[in-house]
């Protein structure tokens, strides 16, 4: 009797190469097994810079905003003087999260027994610690989380030995300059945030073109008629893809932008991946920019958040052309994808299958996904194959 291919199926290095060209995907249970779920715990998420938040949210002294990675709390404040400081969310007390949502205050006041704290982190105010023998306030300030911001984003890492978010990221921020006209003055205009029945990683793997004009045909068509190329430039830990149109085409089929072609300050769609779990996209037309998310909830269930920024305060019709057309066309149509991916992956006739990387790394090439599936390679097997 054949056995299905799962069955009795335990390893973890069928397959799986470094040079992209030769490898197939990474084994089907690291899409839903619990175990490989808790190792990219420590492996992942505790070790790498978290996007939290914009610098627009915190403009003012004593502003605040709340945050996690996965179960861990964080806070960030901007101080009195004006330095942006995170800290983990909880009272040193009690263990009771400190702030919620955001906001502004004076102080840090913990709501169960009002223990309070500076916006530096110091313990200012402990009721009844005058009468407890030996009680110090420096003894229990709040424990710092390591941030940095890239442009007006803002990042925390809770490993204080990783390696700097400026290394990490070395030429993004110019990357990011060079395609989106003025995006230092970008404002953040609208953020929201859809439940998808899979694991985080299918969102990253989606970081090809191969499946465009399959499930994207408003915008690819079922050929790929508006795509010329979709170049690619990899980096350690981050890359960018250009989607480059076909403008002969697209003056043809105008009609069906969301933008006037003649007032197109980006002409190409721009997509960048920053490990592990963020996607950033500039799209044709005004200038504009978006953050893509992803955001563990566990092993078979994640949170997209969207987060939209532009020119205006008030977003254009064009604006908000872009951010519906991604938000009611192409995500409902890759998240059934990752969806239906989740259901598959379990099947016994499903261990891995072979990535089509093609040596031109052409539009139809997944050697984006190849980029990404091998950084979680190495974070949970290091250079084992």
């Amino acid at each position: 009797m054949v056995q299905p291919l799962s069955a009795g199926f335990t390893r973890t290095s069928t397959g799986f190469n470094p040079v992209a060209e030769h490898s197939y995907g990474i084994p089907a249970p690291y899409y839903f097994s619990p175990d490989i779920y808790a190792r990219e715990r420590d492996a992942i998420w505790f070790k790498t810079w978290q996007y939290v938040g914009c610098t627009q949210e915190l403009a003012a002294p004593g502003s605040y905003l709340t945050a996690h990675v996965l179960d861990q709390h964080v806070v960030v404040v901007r101080d009195k003087v004006g330095e942006l400081r995170a800290f983990f969310n909880v009272c040193r007390h009690r263990g009771h999260v400190l702030a919620e949502g955001r906001g502004s205050t004076a102080a840090l006041r913990c709501p169960f027994h009002a223990w309070t704290y500076d916006l530096d982190g110091r313990l200012i105010g402990a009721p009844n610690s005058e009468n407890v023998p030996g009680f110090t306030l420096d003894e229990f300030t709040l424990v710092p989380v390591r941030l940095e911001t890239l442009g007006f984003m803002i990042f925390v890492n809770l490993d204080a030995n990783a390696r700097p978010l400026a290394e990490i990221a070395a030429g993004l921020l110019d990357d990011f300059r060079a395609q989106v006209p003025n995006f230092d003055a970008m404002k953040l205009t609208r953020t929201e945030t859809f439940e998808v029945k899979a694991n985080w990683k299918f969102i990253l793997d989606g970081l090809e073109c191969y499946h465009c004009p399959y499930i994207h045909p408003e915008v690819m068509g079922k050929d790929g008629y508006v795509t010329q190329s979709f170049d690619t430039r990899e980096q350690e830990f981050w890359t960018v893809h250009i989607n480059r149109g076909k403008y002969d085409l697209l003056e043809k089929h105008k009609d069906r932008l969301p933008y006037p072609l003649d007032e197109v300050a980006i002409r190409d769609i721009v997509i960048w991946f920053l490990w592990p779990n963020l996607v950033f996209v500039a799209r044709q037309g005004p200038s504009n920019f978006q953050i893509l998310q992803a955001d563990p909830q566990g092993p078979e269930l994640t949170r997209r958040h969207m987060i939209n920024f532009c020119l205006n305060e008030q977003p254009t019709k064009y604006d908000l052309g872009h951010m519906d057309q991604y938000r009611n066309v192409a995500w409902p149509q890759d998240r059934k994808a990752m969806e239906m991916q989740a259901l598959g992956v379990k099947s016994l006739g499903f261990r891995q299958g072979r990535l089509m990387v093609d040596p031109e790394h052409s539009w139809r090439s997944e050697h984006g996904t190849h980029h990404f599936q091998h950084l979680v390679w190495l974070a949970l097997n290091g250079p084992h194959y």
